[in-house]
């Protein structure tokens, strides 16, 4: 062979390797952007999908109920001694001042119902404010639960500064909250006149 047939046949090997390495990166082109988007590819590609044990599972977000008003049912009404109901009590008559100590009453009393204790209470209120004291003032001696007091206890103070008052009245009562008794207080109907003609 001359050295020109050689040199033919050296650039015919260099052309045929040139043709089997570009054939080769145009299939490794291929396979790494086609073939990776259809799966075609025998070649080992990186993935990018998340593998079973990198998939987190999250629990659905919880879907908000509407609010519905709660329908407790009340706590039963309990007080001591077996009292199964709030305290009520009413006022009503009328005194007369005929002197400063010398008085009379024209039908004036207080009532009540479901007084659960002798040491509860009536508190007397007097319009306008002034320091007549009256009574009863305390069940201790009266009859429970329920009961009437007649001819209300009035006293004037040493200068009365009106002619006529109005009283009126409320009551204390026990209750059960929730496994602690609470004194409550309730204000009584009605109303005593007083008045002094002197």
């Amino acid at each position: 062979m001359n050295k020109i047939g050689i040199m033919k046949n050296n650039k015919n090997i260099i052309l045929l390797g040139l043709i089997v390495l570009a054939g080769l990166g145009l299939m490794a082109w291929y396979g790494y952007f086609v073939g990776s988007k259809t799966g075609d590819s025998g070649l080992v590609l990186p993935t990018t999908e998340p593998t079973p044990t990198d998939i987190l599972v999250q629990s659905p977000e919880p879907t908000p109920r509407p609010s519905v008003p709660a329908t407790a049912t009340p706590e039963p009404f309990l007080g001591l001694n077996g009292v199964t109901s709030p305290a009520t009590c009413q006022v009503g008559g009328e005194v007369e001042f005929t002197s400063t100590d010398s008085f009379r009453s024209l039908g004036s009393k207080i009532s009540w119902k479901n007084i659960d204790s002798r040491g509860r209470l009536i508190k007397w209120h007097v319009s306008p404010k002034d320091d007549l004291a009256v009574g009863p003032n305390i069940f201790e001696s009266l009859p429970l639960p329920d009961g009437e007091y007649q001819n209300l206890t009035v006293r004037l103070p040493e200068n009365p500064i009106a002619k006529a008052y109005l009283l009126t009245a409320s009551v204390t009562y026990g209750q059960f909250v929730k496994g602690d008794l609470k004194v409550k207080e309730t204000n009584c109907t009605g109303q005593v006149k007083v008045t002094l003609n002197f």
